[in-house]
């Protein structure tokens, strides 16, 4: 999966997740998160993606599963 896929199902993610955030907050004005941790919380949903994908979804490669969970 190409580091532009990973991207994209990350922003989707993550889109779901602030509409849950945002639902359950209702009295919220903004939607304000700093820089930095808009940086990491990106960071954090594209490594969990790629993990997931490593540790769930058959890979066509041998080599690619044997490599001590190295999915980055």
């Amino acid at each position: 999966m190409t580091k532009s896929t990973i991207a994209a199902l990350a922003n989707e993610a993550l889109d779901a997740f602030w509409e849950v955030v945002v639902r359950h907050n209702p009295e919220a004005k903004t939607g304000d998160l700093s820089p930095l941790t808009t940086v990491k919380l990106t960071i954090a949903a594209e490594n969990a993606i790629k993990e997931w994908i490593w540790a769930n979804v058959p890979s066509s490669d041998p080599d690619a599963r044997s490599s001590g969970g190295d999915h980055e």
